[in-house]
Parts: C-alpha cells; sequence; structure tokens
C-alpha cells in the first residue's frame, strides 16, 4: 500500500508512444535533489509499451500515479493530470514532455524562487539536444531576452502586461512553452477548464495566453531547468497544423483588441504567420512529401484563405521584406514552389545530420 504523502509540486507528463525515450524522462525526475513531489503520468492510449513502462516506474515509487485513458490527444492527456486528484492536493504544478528530461536540481531551482519571491510562476532556461548531444548555446540562434542580463528578474503584474506579454504575439522575448516552470495551481486550473483552442500545434501558447494575464508577480532565473529534445512530436507532420495556427492567430487577435495593444503587434503577428506557412510548406515538402502538384494545389488554397488576404494587406504597408514574403504578396504558387524547392536543396545536408544525430536516441 502506498503511504500517503505531503508534496507541495506535481510534475505532469502526458504519454503517448515513446517507450524509446520515456524511461530516461521518468529517472530524470525520480532523481531531483528536491523530492517532494508527485509524479502524474497520463498514458493517453498508448498502443507501444509506454503504459506498462509507467505502471512499473508506480510500483517501485509511491509518489508516481499512473492514469490511462482512450487517446485524446496530448491537449486532454494534459486536463487529465491537471485535475486529477492528486494534483488537487499540492501548491504548484509542473509540466514535462515525455521525450524530454529535467537536470538534478530543476524542481529545487523553481520551487525555492517562488517561495523566496512568493511568485505566482517561475520560469527557467533550458538546453537543448539532439539524441545524447547537448547544442552548445553559441549554436543556438535566438535566445529570448529574458533570460539577459541579471540571474534573477522579478515582474509584477503591470510589467507582465507591459514588458512580456505582448511578446507572446511574435516578438519572442519570452519562452511560451510550458515547460521550465513552476506554476501556482489554481493559476493552470483556472483557465484549463476551458474549451482548447487547438488540437496539438500551439498548445502551449494558446494556454500561455490565458495564464500570463493573471499572473500577480513572476521571476525569471537564467538557471538551466530543461533539457529540450530537438525533433519530438512538432517535427512530425499533422494535416491539421496549420489549422491550429490559424486558429492561434485569431485568438491572439481578439486577445490585442481586448487588451487595446500597440498596433506594431499586429505587425508582428503577420510576420509570424508568414513564417509559420513557410515552416508548414517546407514540411508539406520534406515530411509529408507532397510531390509537385500536390504542392502548387496545397500553396494555392493556402493564398487564398482570408487570414491570408489579410496578413498581405498588411505586409503591403512594410518597407522591410523578404524573398518569401514578396512571394506571398505576388500570390505565384509556382514561384513559391520553386523558391521551396531551393531552399529544401540548401538545407538537405542540415536534414540529414539531425536524422543520423537521433538515430538510436
Amino acid at each position: 500500500m502506498k503511504k500517503k504523502m505531503e508534496n507541495e509540486v506535481a510534475v505532469i507528463i502526458p504519454v503517448y508512444n515513446v517507450e524509446s525515450k520515456l524511461k530516461k524522462c521518468i529517472k530524470s525526475i525520480l532523481r531531483q535533489s528536491y523530492d517532494k513531489f508527485y509524479l502524474i503520468l497520463v498514458d493517453d492510449g498508448s498502443t507501444d509499451n509506454s503504459g506498462k513502462i509507467c505502471d512499473n516506474f508506480s510500483l517501485k515509487d509511491n509518489r508516481i500515479y499512473v492514469i490511462h485513458q482512450e487517446n485524446k490527444g496530448s491537449v486532454e492527456a494534459r486536463k487529465s493530470g491537471i485535475y486529477s486528484d492528486k494534483a488537487k492536493e499540492v501548491k504548484y504544478l509542473m509540466f514535462c514532455d515525455a521525450d524530454d528530461e529535467m537536470p538534478l536540481k530543476a524542481i529545487e531551482i523553481l520551487v525555492k524562487n517562488a517561495e523566496k519571491y512568493q511568485a505566482d510562476c517561475v520560469c527557467g532556461n533550458m538546453n537543448r539536444m539532439i539524441g545524447r548531444i547537448f547544442i552548445p548555446q553559441f549554436l543556438i540562434r535566438f535566445t529570448p531576452a529574458c533570460f539577459r542580463g541579471e540571474n534573477v528578474k522579478v515582474y509584477c503584474h503591470k510589467e507582465i502586461m507591459s514588458e512580456l506579454y505582448e511578446s507572446c504575439f511574435g516578438i519572442s522575448n519570452y519562452p511560451v512553452n510550458l515547460v521550465a516552470k513552476i506554476y501556482r495551481r489554481e493559476l493552470v486550473t483556472n483557465v484549463a477548464k476551458d474549451k482548447a483552442i487547438v488540437k496539438f500545434m500551439g498548445d502551449d501558447l494558446s494556454v500561455t495566453l490565458k495564464i500570463m494575464p493573471n499572473i500577480k508577480k513572476l521571476v525569471i532565473v537564467s538557471n538551466i531547468v530543461y533539457h529540450y529534445r530537438v525533433g519530438g512530436g512538432t517535427s512530425k507532420f499533422m494535416p491539421y497544423m496549420l489549422d491550429d495556427f490559424l486558429a492561434l492567430y485569431h485568438y491572439k487577435n481578439q486577445l490585442r483588441e481586448y487588451y487595446k495593444m500597440d498596433p506594431k503587434v499586429k505587425i508582428y503577428m503577420d510576420i509570424e504567420l508568414v513564417n509559420v506557412i513557410k515552416s508548414y510548406f517546407l514540411m508539406c515538402k520534406t515530411v509529408g512529401s507532397y510531390n509537385e502538384k500536390q504542392m502548387n494545389q496545397e500553396i494555392f488554397k493556402i493564398l487564398r484563405i482570408p487570414e491570408m488576404k489579410e496578413v498581405v494587406k498588411s505586409l503591403n504597408r512594410i518597407s522591410v521584406r523578404d524573398t518569401f514574403m514578396n512571394l506571398i504578396l505576388d500570390k505565384n504558387s509556382e514561384e513559391i514552389n520553386s523558391y521551396l524547392n531551393e531552399l529544401c536543396r540548401k538545407t538537405r545536408l542540415k536534414r540529414r545530420i539531425k536524422k543520423i544525430l537521433r538515430v538510436g536516441r
């Protein structure tokens, strides 16, 4: 029989068909220097051995609780963990993806800062790895501005809204992911009950957009508290991924108007959408294996959606544009396809290296 524990933190992990990486993820959490936590594993209808792995770990450690459910997707799996009985007992919630890991003092660092500053949320930094190889920081193209300067930064509600919230709309000065953070439980439960905006892509952002206006005090620490594995679920092609991004675009527009944001925020959103569409087209080619006819049809279809017409009008007012933006403005599907072919050719070696590094991870 499991002994009842009075723990302060619940770490929630949605699990779906990730047997090759799940053990490393779970072990990285169980060996944390801070041990007053529950680990809630939500097996979202896995068809491999992931569910069994969860059960085996739960038999060995009384901090682990397993939820088995039919496949509903990561959004609903996370909700199952948030509203589980064990999560209701704790003061703080944390999230982790089943193919990622946490360094030894991750939870300790986040809890100590949450208690010291009486913060609603503490955000830590992360590093990235391909397979078992960590990517050096100097190779990372962009580091959110919030991690530059002081090791610890404390923001009140007014500063959160004026300095950080707008960055969730395309500037990226603050990481919008749910991982690498600790939250006061009520902060999450008050918004997670709402109907999901997306099916999969952009779920972290959609929840962050809801949470941040309710944070009274936010602490940002420069410590690495998370190991993010590059090339997880977001590297897989899903036909509905663009629908998710468009749903987010509409939701952000509503928030932008509600909070009466600076007009420049709309420009950031439009540029971001163009970049998202470019990434989507590249995934159609490289992961979806679309042929030339399929690509031309997809490009033709997307250029005619209402959101793109709105973005084109917006970009016409911007003097600084890149090649892809200009092609979007010209609405020439064949030229866009040729540009994408050339881009795929230039990045072929980089994709092959990443694929090799992922083997055996």
